[in-house]
This record gives C-alpha cells, structure tokens and sequence, in this order.
C-alpha cells in the first residue's frame, strides 16, 4: 500500500477512506501457529477499527513524545454506547469535524515536540546538525514510525514519509522543520488513531482470525497502560512471544507491576461505577450550599480509592461492594460528619450508623445516581441492575405520567413511588428499580446521611426475585455479593470495555470458562485480568464479512 496519512493538500479524511480498506492498515503479516483448544462452537465478533480513546491518545502522545508535547494534544471528546466509550470508538464513524480536530491537535503536538532537541535526537538514534541529512531523517521516520504506528513500517510508507520530511526540510530549512512535518503525519494517520485488530486466520478455520503480534501487544498495553506499547512490548511482538497464550500471560503480569496500569484500570472502573463528570454536575445550592466541584472531586477519587484498595490487597472483587473501609481527605469527611486531622487521604472505617457500605453508598455513586434537588431511586435502581446485574429496563410507555405525588401528600419517597408499582404498565419495571434504589433513600442527593424524609422514618428494606429480602444497604451488597450472576456481568462489561463491542453468542463458552476460574480462585481481580489477557477470547477475532 501507498503511505495513507496526512501529505500537503491532502486531508485526513482521504487517508481514513484508504485505510477503510481490509487489511490497508496493517502490515503483512504470516499467520501465526494456530493456538491448541479453540473452541468448536466459539466464535467471536467481527474485527473492527476502534479509535483511540482521548485519555489513550492523550496518554500516548505523552509516552512518545512527553508532557509537554502531550499538554498541547487536543483530541475530540468521548461519546458512550452501551456504556463505554470504547463501543462508540468501534461504531461510530469519523466526520468532518472530528477529522478536523485530529489534523489540529497533530500539528500542535509536533509544534512542541521538536522544540525538545534531546529527546528527538534520542528517538532518531541521531543528532543532525545539517538540514540535507537525509540518513538522520530516514533514522527517525523508521524508529519513531514503528512507535507510533504499533508495528515496523513498510518500505512504501518510510519512503513516503522520508518524502514528506524532506518536502518539510526544503520548505523550512531545518532539519527539524521536515521532523515536524513527519510527526503531525504519523499522529493523524490511521494507523496512529485506530487500534486496528484484524488478525489473520488459522490454517484450518476460516470463521475467526489470530491477532497478530503487533496486535495484540497493542491491545494488551492499551487496556493495562492505557497507552501505545513501548519498544520492548512491539520487541516482544516481532520476537513471536506474543503469538502464543503463555508469551501473553508473562507479559500481563509484567504489565500490571507497573504504577501506569493502576491509572489505567481506574479509567474503566470510572467508566463502569459512571464516576465521569461528577464535577461538572449542578445541585441546588440553597439546599446542598457545601456541595462544590472540590468535593465532587474528592467524591470521585475516593470511590476509585475503595477499587484501588481491594485490588492491591488481592482481596476478593467483592469486597468492594461489602467493605466498610473507605478513604477520605478533609473536604469528603466534613461531608460525611466525620472527624480527621489533616489535609491527606487517610483509610477510615465508616460508622456503623449511617449503614455505609463500600462503592454502593459512596457519596460519588449517591451523588450521580440523583436529580439536581432531591434523591432518585430508579437511578440508583438502574446503576445496580445494570452494572452489577446486566439488568436493562425499556423506557417508559407512551403516555405514562411519571409525576409523583407531593411530599404534603406522602412524606417518603417509598410512598410516592406506590403510585407507579400500582400502575400495571409501570410496576413490572419499576419493581426491581425501585426496590433495589429504595434502599439507599438514608442518602440525599448529595450522598449524606440523613435518618428521616420530611419528618417521616426511611425505611432501607427491600425485597425482589433474584437476591431476596434485605433490611438494609449493609445486607443488599452482600446479598448482591453472593449472587450468582455478579461475576459473569463483571466479567462482561470488562469484555466490552476491553474490545469495544457486546458480547455476541459465539463469546459466550469462553465468558463461561473464565467466570467459572475466576469464581475457583476466589475472585480477585489481577489474576483475572492476567486470564482474559491471555485468553482466546481476547487474542482472537471473528471473520471479516464479505
């Protein structure tokens, strides 16, 4: 293939139609040795180019290029479908805009990236003082190319791209004028801007296609560092040690020592508990005068501190639905009327009467699982359902009225809601919602406790098919805990975090396989995501449609 980025005159909307192409973005590759045990029935979704997610992209320009470079990186914000928004990445088409914003961002990125001499000499293996030096160029298009492409580039695309650096070198007289001009290419081509995973097939199948090396040393770093690999991870690659499951588990491992893979992670576990955006949202402030984007913040990293912490003691993943161990700085234990000393996070353990327990009541949950004046308990219904339960309820019937009654009329939430549950075209929906939400009712709109509700007692019982009966948010997450389908739903929304897509009926026998290890080995959570790293399931795609 021609080189299909960014050249003078040509827009990046003509490289994205070229690269639209199967197979335009990625090298040629050898299919690799096929990998014993797939599955007869199992076959997975087809593959897809997904787009890089802003952080990723913020995260990659700053590992190739540093944080000065990466503070002028300007990507297009995320959208979500299904609730990631890795699945839009994978559906959603580029447009004009978007394409304009790549091409913007890209420029300014190389702008301030070549004004760091020392680390373009360092990625050029070369230091040039000559403007002509066409060898230092050649040096860096193909050492910097493989970085940011994920893979070596071909003949065809180094030669372009030593053309267009040396179009930059005329046009401006420097040799890093023609740098520059190489740079803002390879950040708004294809190859940087999608993780392409489009594998090549096995020699005896042809309904599923191996990732390739490359591929999946870029799937792996970008779900556990949240960025393009380095230079050791695409060695790795070019080695062949990520051709086979054992290569991938050693490297897993490896990966997850890092300090990087904590931020990482904690990009999906923000996405899946929807911590995102809790600083910008409005509260009434005659009624919640405390509330403020500071302790939003604070609000949001505690509920990341709680996942952070059950993760690093390798404790079951339940726990952090049933822990009554949280952490709090000066501003979050003020909201929750608790007295600490000092400005730092500390671990505290929540009171035994306000009936906290773990993510569930934490004021970030309570908080976005609410109206702007006063507490929802079909939101916080729907949170559990469907990320913990991967539980969906249709939208309401045309000409339902969903206006409750006034307080004057029934002090409590519980009450009012009576009105829906004795509705037929409301209650078979509303019955899981809203006892599951009812039982968070001792939590106002801003997460604090509060013992009552317009002078009336609250009553946090609650009572449906699937978990039981329960007196209390305490006993709901246990119960929550131990039911059966928790850790399938968790482990199918880090597959749709992890490959951009739902889950299709060919992933279902593998999903199966790894709930059932995951639940023998006692539920914590590194050890999982060493086996869906390393699993068929993630190192592999489904045939491509005609």
């Amino acid at each position: 293939m021609r080189f299909a980025g960014w050249v003078p005159g040509t827009s990046l909307a003509a490289a994205l139609v070229a690269c639209g192409v199967v197979g335009a973005c990625s090298s040629d590759a050898e299919p690799p040795v096929e990998p014993p045990g797939l599955e007869a029935d199992a076959v997975p979704a087809e593959p897809a180019l997904r787009r890089l997610l802003a952080r990723q992209y913020v995260r990659s320009v700053a590992h190739l290029l540093g944080d000065a470079a990466a503070a002028s990186a300007k990507p297009p914000a995320d959208t979500q479908l299904n609730g990631f928004s890795a699945i839009a990445a994978s559906q959603l088409s580029m447009n004009d805009s978007l394409v304009d914003a790549y091409e913007s961002s890209a420029r300014a990125v190389a702008a301030s990236a070549v004004t760091d001499s020392a680390r373009i000499a360092a990625l050029a293996g070369c230091k040039s003082t000559a403007s002509a030096d066409e060898a230092c160029l050649s040096s860096f298009v193909e050492r910097f190319g493989r970085l940011a492409w994920r893979r070596p580039l071909s003949a065809e695309e180094r030669d372009d791209l030593v053309a267009l650096g040396k179009q930059g070198v005329l046009a401006r007289g420097t040799f890093v004028g023609g740098v520059e001009l190489v740079i803002a290419a390879l950040l708004q081509a294809p190859s940087f801007l999608y993780q392409v995973e489009l594998g090549v097939a096995p020699s005896t199948r042809n309904d599923i296609r191996v990732l390739t090396g490359y591929e999946m040393a870029t799937r792996l770093s970008f779900l556990l560092l949240g960025r393009t690999p380095d230079s050791a991870l695409l060695d790795a690659a070019g080695a062949g040690e990520l051709d086979v499951a054992a290569g991938v588990r050693t490297w897993a491992e490896k990966l997850l020592e890092t300090s990087e893979s904590r931020e990482a992670l904690r990009g999906f576990f923000a996405e899946l508990f929807v911590l995102d955006g809790i600083e910008t949202l409005a509260r009434d402030p005659e009624l919640f005068p405390d509330f403020s984007p500071e302790v939003a913040e604070s609000m949001r990293e505690e509920a990341l501190r709680i996942v952070d912490d059950v993760i690093a003691r390798d404790a079951p993943f339940t726990e952090v639905l049933t822990t009554t161990r949280t952490f709090v700085d000066a501003r979050l234990a003020n909201h929750y009327g608790l007295s600490v000393e000092g400005d730092g996070w500390r671990a505290v353990e929540l009171p035994d009467e306000q009936g906290r327990t773990g993510l569930l009541t934490s004021a970030a949950v309570m908080t976005k699982q609410a109206h702007g004046t006063s507490t929802s308990a079909t939101y916080r219904g729907l949170f559990v359902m469907e990320r913990f339960l991967c539980t969906t309820m249709p939208p309401p019937p045309p000409g339902v009225i969903t206006t409750l009654p006034p307080s004057s009329a029934a002090p409590t939430l519980r009450e009012r809601l009576e009105v829906h549950r004795s509705d037929p075209s409301c209650g078979a929906c509303h019955y899981l919602s809203d006892n599951l939400g009812l039982t968070f009712e001792r939590y106002d709109a801003v997460g604090r406790y509060r013992a009552t509700e317009n002078g009336a007692p609250i009553d946090p019982s609650g009572e449906v098919d699937q978990l039981g009966a329960w007196s209390g948010p305490r006993e709901l997450a246990e119960r929550l805990a131990a039911s059966e389908g928790l850790h399938s739903c968790l482990l199918r929304q880090l597959h749709r975090y992890a490959t951009g897509h739902v889950e299709v009926d060919g992933e279902w026998p593998a999903l199966n396989e790894l709930t059932k290890r995951w639940e023998a080995r006692g539920g914590s959570f590194r050890p999982l995501l060493v086996d869906f790293a390393s699993s068929e399931l993630f190192r592999r795609v489904g045939a491509m449609t005609p």
